[in-house]
């Protein structure tokens, strides 16, 4: 059975609200980059629904991102916003889910960057929620962000060396992503940009802090699925939902080789047809975990309940499970010269 993959980018803000780019633009830059759909999530309004459809074989899609001061959550697939309430996100989750759309918990472990909007962030606050689904398990703009210690090591990263400050999710959020989990809430992680491509001066120097292009070969999301996405909209709006509802999706640090042809299937005994991550399967002695890197030089690391449980420099690798558990893959880069980098993370598949 042929297994397709699709890269896209999510949590971009468009000139709508405070991105400076029009959708056109936007769908431009995703079209560059070779991405198949991209979602647009403005802060508290769905302006840009309008404009969803096709753009050069590109989906646009349009939700939102909920809350300003903190706990951001992003919402899919809605038809109305939903308005925001920061001092009570779970009353946020719970609308957005009375409305038949989907939940992404924003950048829950942002620390912002004192040359940024001086230094101001925007956390998860309030613990804990529940019946979301899912929460970025790493975010480009907001991890860059937090990693400058100094006005020099920002200037080096921005201008010479910008992959050095991606040094991998938030150790915080891999464990409250297992966490929930682990104790029965499916929890999907993605990768995502936050794209603004803020026109930004700092004394003498313009630029645009991050362009969408560039942004755009950053952190992706890339669905998994066994049939190929449709040339209809409708149809392409409901797989893209469907896919990232269930997990079946995977995010890749594009920036240090491109995530296609990753893939994580089981292989039950006595089954032919591979399962793919974000199923729930009964664990049984024999079951198979097959796992594809996109490069020859990669680091493979097989995660179960949160601990390391296995690891191979290999392209590809088999692992059998020897009990049930929650197994997810990260995939480590390995450059030249130099330490494996933190690439691609799948999500879980569950055998209990």
């Amino acid at each position: 059975m042929e297994i397709y993959t699709y890269p896209g980018n999510i949590h971009i803000h468009s000139h709508y609200s405070d991105g400076t780019g029009s959708v056109k633009e936007i769908a431009a830059a995703a079209v560059s980059a070779g991405l198949s759909y991209i979602i647009i999530t403005d802060h508290e309004n769905m302006d840009g629904r309008a404009e969803e459809g096709f753009i050069d074989g590109v989906a646009i899609l349009v939700g939102m991102e909920i809350n300003r001061p903190h706990s951001h959550y992003l919402a899919l697939n809605l038809e109305s916003p939903v308005p925001s309430n920061a001092d009570n996100p779970q009353a946020v989750i719970d609308q957005v889910r009375q409305a038949g759309g989907l939940g992404f918990i924003a950048h829950p472990f942002e620390i912002g960057c004192r040359y940024v909007e001086k230094g101001t962030a925007y956390p998860w606050k309030y613990w804990p929620v529940f019946n979301f689904d899912g929460m970025e398990i790493w975010n480009f703009s907001s991890h860059w962000r937090g990693c400058h210690p100094s006005l020099f090591r920002a200037l080096y990263w921005f201008f010479i060396n910008r992959k050095g400050a991606m040094t991998g999710p938030p150790a915080d959020g891999l464990k409250l992503w297992d966490c929930y989990n682990l104790n029965g809430q499916r929890v999907v992680g993605i990768g995502s940009s936050d794209a603004h491509a803020f026109r930004y001066r700092l004394g003498p120097i313009k630029t645009i802090l991050f362009d969408y292009e560039y942004l755009f070969g950053a952190i992706n999301t890339y669905l998994v699925l066994k049939e190929q996405l449709s040339t209809d909209f409708t149809k392409v709006k409901k797989q893209i939902y469907n896919t990232l509802q269930s997990g079946s999706c995977y995010l890749s640090y594009d920036s240090l080789n491109p995530g296609h042809g990753f893939q994580y299937t089981a292989l039950l005994p006595g089954e032919e047809e591979p399962r793919l991550m974000g199923e729930r399967l009964n664990y049984q002695p024999g079951t198979l975990l097959k796992i594809e890197a996109p490069a020859g030089r990669s680091l493979i690391r097989v995660i179960c309940n949160g601990r390391l449980v296995a690891a191979a420099y290999e392209k590809d690798f088999n692992f059998k499970p020897d009990k049930p558990g929650l197994y997810r893959v990260e995939v480590y880069h390995r450059p030249l010269l130099g330490k494996p980098r933190p690439w691609i993370y799948s999500n879980p598949i569950m055998l209990g």
